[in-house]
């Protein structure tokens, strides 16, 4: 019996191929799977295996162990150049256990097939029952080791084709063959189309738009792929350049109607902008399922939806057909385990434009996440990926990328971006400043109070490389809490009112309102922030508009218009809600009250004003209170900036972690606490509850602060703190009542945490001197376990007392 193989870490002396092969083998012996014969008195060799748990069916051809023309329809097959997948692996296995006889090593009859066991390559394969003539004609068309040589076009291989079937009506030409020879085809007939009507390379004549020569390149670049990735850097003009796409693919009779899916805040700023620069109509997909149901088919050429709507849509339709997709944003669905990323994947077209100002946000994982909605053979197998890209320790963890240019030139034929240093443009100039604040003394102690618990939480981190689930909450509520702190008390409890950049922010809008007719954006990650912001606003007579994510779509366009075409409306304030997508460039001032975590997510902020049309100078304000997470924050924000530039801006080569030993959140608190204050609190283990408090609700404290730190539109509000996190001062009255859930899952925990530390004779030894004192006198041993109190340990005898009554 094969032994279990780990999935995340390869065996050391296992290749990486092999590794990946047994893991398949693995996976086609736990999956439930079923086997049918295709048709059992034509071939021994076709079947079809359903997945009982997607209940998706895939057709598989096997021959043998290692023949190459063994096949799966599944992508997996098709992707990994192992010439297996675990379809397969269960048709073996079904095959063995069941001693059933194998097709014939050679069919009788001929065929072309699509190889996929390295690059793609048209083959062909001749049957034992292949006649001197038929042999005769397929030698003009493939090469002596079967490949279909490279001078044969699309429309010489249908002649060969015809020919063929003539000679031998047996024979036949798989459909992947075809539409990969089809989509070279198709590729060359849309080049001649471009330069036969567009010989100047310029499209305004599509659009009612002047466009810079980098977007008729863009739209070039689009139209030419077929399939591809506009990334851009915001403020680019990406949403004209689809446009164009769409009109240009439309007039050469291509396509008949286009789906633009988008965040739902970006719905009705799509549709104005196509009937602003189109005469083309348009629709936007919403309200109840069979309402949307039926405007897919609806006569508007655009139809745009939002993400979450036609997720919803797949899981009834199974997929939907477009001639042409358009997917803005996609760096929201950099995780495929998402149901939204896979649901999307079931809309199926002929024609693609991915956009996004930010295809790599944190991990190298998620850029080739993205390349798969355009071309799932770019960048190779995904393991083959991240063994060349990225760098492992011993026990799987990242700590860091290289040969990050070596992708840039790979995906040269999927993805085109320019920053706006590249675009030979003059752009206004922008300049950045980093403010920093001093905090008050009733911020400091809540600030420092929480960095201290999260020292110790640090410190039983690094010794047991382990923590219970209630540490790990805590953790990710204190680093929430510092970071909401900086900004004021407020944010905490909406009671008290200790913060200092409110009065300095003030300050400079007087000065802006008072100076001449310019315009600011105020940003801040926390809406109860933003109140505080528009109540000074307010009490000053100050104009304004506040965005924040309770304000419907439809109505942020008449946010937009009052803030840019009325005069008096000098700032308009907005949570991460208006981080991406609006126009904002009748700004010319940005403050940024606090950091995000992301500084991809800092960047939207500015391309908000910073962006192709803005004639003013640029000024950037980053608000950073001093000596406080927010500045530690700063040097932490490099590597992701690195890791980015490094791909898609021909940056930095190789970029390494800061700490290769740590789990992904424990990287990125490792630079809030210093080793020194690891180092000095040695009674980590007894961690007191004293400084937050926690209720037990349906939105928990771990899901909230976590879709905090990743920047999530939609859960940044801070109101949602309100049923996850008490106030800050502590009130010891709340008792918190244990769910039995939760008690199963820390049981869980503390096993899985447990069993780690008794795999290693020297956690072992420190467990035991942990837990064991010895009297030095007496030589006598004594067993010691930590309890909350003594009250926990009465409640606990008392109830062992009733139960040995019964």
């Amino acid at each position: 019996m094969e032994p279990k193989v780990n999935v995340f870490v390869k065996p050391d002396g296992m290749s990486l191929d092999d590794w990946q092969s047994a893991i398949r083998r693995q996976s086609a012996k736990n999956e439930k799977m079923v086997l049918s014969y295709v048709d059992k008195k034509r071939s021994l060799s076709d079947f079809q295996v359903e997945n009982l748990s997607s209940k998706r069916i895939y057709k598989t051809v096997f021959y043998g162990v290692g023949s190459e023309w063994n096949y799966c329809s599944c992508m997996d097959f098709k992707t990994n150049h192992l010439g297996t997948c675990k379809h397969l692996e269960f048709v073996r296995n079904y095959i063995a256990d069941n001693r059933l006889r194998v097709g014939h090593e050679l069919p009788a009859y001929s065929s072309v097939y699509l190889s996929y066991v390295k690059d793609r390559q048209v083959k062909i394969r001749r049957g034992s029952s292949c006649s001197e003539k038929l042999l005769s004609l397929s030698n003009d068309y493939f090469d002596e080791d079967c490949n279909l040589k490279s001078s044969v076009s699309y429309l010489d291989f249908l002649d060969f084709y015809a020919s063929a079937i003539r000679i031998d009506d047996t024979f036949r030409v798989y459909d992947d063959a075809k539409d990969y020879l089809r989509e070279a085809y198709d590729r060359d007939r849309r080049c001649r189309m471009l330069e036969e009507s567009y010989p100047d390379g310029k499209f305004s004549s599509v659009l009612k738009a002047k466009l810079y020569p980098y977007q008729n390149e863009g739209i070039r670049f689009a139209v030419r792929q077929g399939k591809s990735i506009i990334a851009d850097e915001m403020g680019l003009g990406k949403t004209i350049q689809a446009i164009g796409v769409a009109e240009v693919l439309k007039k050469f009779k291509l396509i008949t109607s286009a789906i633009i899916v988008c965040p739902t805040s970006l719905k009705y700023q799509w549709k104005r902008e196509i009937e602003k620069f189109t005469d083309s109509d348009c629709v936007v997909v919403e309200g109840d399922h069979l309402k949307r149901k039926t405007l897919y088919e609806a006569a508007p050429f655009y139809k745009i939806v939002s993400y979450n709507a036609i997720s919803n849509d797949l899981k009834v339709l199974r997929r939907i057909d477009t001639d042409f997709l358009i997917m803005d944003e996609a760096q929201r669905l950099k995780n495929w385990n998402t149901q939204i990323a896979r649901n999307m994947k079931n809309v199926q077209s002929a024609y693609t434009v991915v956009l996004t100002g930010t295809p790599l946000e944190n991990k190298l994982e998620e850029f080739y996440a993205i390349m798969e909605y355009v071309d799932q053979f770019c960048l190779g197998p995904f393991h083959q990926f991240m063994n060349r890209y990225v760098l492992t320790n011993e026990s799987g963890k990242v700590f860091g990328y290289q040969h990050l240019n070596e992708i840039s030139e790979k995906m040269g034929d999927a993805l085109i971006r320019r920053n706006k240093k590249q675009v030979e443009l003059q752009l206004p100039p922008r300049t950045d400043k980093i403010l920093m604040v001093q905090m008050t003394k009733e911020q400091r102690e809540v600030h420092d109070e929480c960095k201290v618990s999260v020292s110790q939480i640090v410190t039983k981190w690094n010794r047991l490389h382990f923590l219970s689930e209630k540490d790990r909450k805590r953790l990710l509520v204190l680093l929430s809490q510092m970071r909401m702190v900086c900004d004021s008390t407020y944010v905490l409890d909406q009671i008290s009112r200790n913060d200092t950049k409110i009065e300095e922010l003030m300050s400079i809008v007087k000065e802006l309102v008072d100076g001449g007719n310019q315009k600011m954006v105020v940003f801040s990650q926390w809406e109860r922030m933003t109140r505080l912001v528009v109540k000074e606003l307010d009490e000053a007579g100050i104009q304004y508009e506040y965005l924040h994510g309770g304000v419907p779509s439809s109505k942020r366009k008449d946010m937009v218009v009052n803030f840019t075409e009325r005069p008096e409306c000098r700032i308009f304030v907005s949570t991460d809600a208006g981080s991406t997508g609006l126009n904002l460039q009748a700004a010319s001032v940005i403050v940024n009250l606090d950091l995000p975590w992301n500084p991809a997510v800092l960047e939207q902020r500015i391309a908000r004003i910073f962006r192709i049309g803005q004639k003013s100078n640029i000024q950037v304000l980053n608000f950073v209170s001093q000596n406080t997470i927010e500045e530690d924050m700063l040097s932490k924000l490099n590597f992701k900036s690195n890791m980015f530039s490094g791909i898609l801006d021909g940056g930095k080569d190789e970029v390494l972690l800061e700490d290769s030993k740590m789990e992904k959140l424990m990287q990125a608190v490792g630079v809030i606490v210093s080793e020194d204050e690891n180092n000095s609190l040695q009674n980590a283990d007894d961690l007191s509850d004293s400084v937050y408090e926690t209720t037990n609700t349906n939105s928990t404290v771990s899901d909230f602060v976590t879709s905090t730190m990743t920047d999530d539109d939609d859960v940044q509000d801070a109101d949602m703190i309100r049923s996850s996190v008490g106030k800050f001062e502590g009130n010891k009255e709340n008792v918190v009542v244990a769910d039995p859930q939760d008690v199963v899952q820390q049981g869980v925990s503390f096993l899985t945490g447990l069993s780690q530390i008794l795999s290693s004779p020297e956690k072992t030894r420190q467990l035991v001197d942990s837990l064991v004192e010895e009297d030095k006198e007496t030589g006598k041993a004594t067993l010691k376990i930590p309890i909350p109190d003594k009250s926990a340990v009465l409640n606990m005898f008392s109830l062992l007392g009733n139960l040995m009554k019964q």
